[in-house]
């Protein structure tokens, strides 16, 4: 017997307040992969259906996370369509892998606001997907991310493989004008930034940083190094990525800060590097005669990164670098060739 659909529980209808902005997010449906915590994979088309940003005063009044308070809340609502031939449990944990990028290349934070909003009226977006999905069924829900005053909304993406692998599938769903918005942003190539850099037993650094060169090389590029790549990574282009540092003193700086290094594309992916930590691997356009050494304070040091762009629909637009005790990223624009 053909189960019926599951319907959503019926709520209230919200009163929109004046201060709400529904966001030109590119709505849509995506197919994608659900990865639950058992690594168990699921087929799944998942519809965007608005995103609306709230205010600041929709916090006041719900009980919500102390630190979230002042933070403002962007509504996104969404349908999940189970397209595969197996039931989903847990299926609420689907939106877990939806991410919500700002253009200042923080993400989103999840918010699990429950109460009221100022006047007793209902809160503004509710959780009301089902515990299963069968086959064929659907539910539509709502959730809550919270940004820091001031800043938009890059885009929407989803993570196949589960929450922030980069290596793996990612659907995206652009907002109108936040590329242009987080542009505005961006350093230029050869711009020196002061970036933030944990030098453990000298303690947070000031750390004199600009980016030289990005440059695209091909798969065959890495055939035979051990770099640790999954098939994704295989089949991706790789971006070699250079950054100058000069060492502030008092004391040598170790050249470990490749790690810190991401390639930021138009569709929101942070994609870490890959660094070659052996002297003599032979890399085409990513030197490594800058490993595992001291630099003297005052002088410099050119170091590289190898980064996997697995979407060829998707290309690089900035270069990250994420600092210690600080949220988001500092970052240059990709040069223009």
């Amino acid at each position: 017997m053909e189960r019926p659909a599951q319907q959503p529980a019926e709520r209230p209808a919200v009163t929109r307040p004046a201060s709400w902005t529904d966001l030109p997010v590119q709505a849509g449906a995506r197919d994608v992969v659900y990865t639950d915590t058992d690594d168990r994979s699921y087929k799944v088309r998942i519809s965007v259906k608005s995103l609306v940003r709230g205010s600041q005063e929709d916090m006041r009044g719900a009980r919500v996370d102390e630190e979230l308070q002042g933070e403002v809340p962007h509504y996104l609502t969404f349908q999940v369509t189970n397209t595969g031939r197996k039931e989903i449990p847990a299926a609420y944990m689907v939106g877990s892998d939806l991410v919500l990028n700002g253009t200042d290349w923080t993400r989103g934070e999840k918010a699990h606001l429950s109460g009221g909003r100022p006047g007793g009226n209902d809160l503004p977006c509710a959780d009301d997907a089902p515990t299963t999905l069968a086959p064929g069924d659907s539910y539509t829900t709502c959730v809550t991310y919270v940004l820091s005053d001031g800043v938009g909304v890059l885009s929407l993406a989803h993570y196949a493989d589960g929450y922030l692998d980069e290596s793996g599938a990612v659907a995206t769903w652009p907002v109108t004008g936040g590329l242009e918005a987080a542009s505005s942003k961006l350093a230029e190539p050869g711009d020196i930034i002061r970036v933030r850099w944990d030098a453990h037993e000298d303690g947070i650094l000031d750390l004199p940083a600009t980016l030289v060169s990005v440059r695209r090389g091909t798969a065959a590029d890495l055939t035979g190094l051990d770099l640790n790549l999954n098939d994704n990574e295989q089949r991706g282009i790789p971006y070699y990525v250079t950054l100058t540092y000069t060492s502030p003193g008092p004391g040598n700086l170790y050249t470990d800060q490749a790690d810190h290094v991401r390639l930021l594309t138009q569709n929101g992916r942070q994609i870490p590097g890959k660094t070659p930590f052996t002297h003599d691997a032979q890399i085409p356009g990513c030197p490594t005669d800058w490993v595992a050494r001291m630099i003297p304070p005052g002088d410099s040091v050119t170091e590289c990164s190898i980064h996997l762009l697995t979407d060829d629909k998707d290309t690089p637009f900035a270069v990250g670098f994420a600092q210690a005790d600080r949220a988001g990223l500092v970052a240059w624009r990709v040069p223009r060739r």
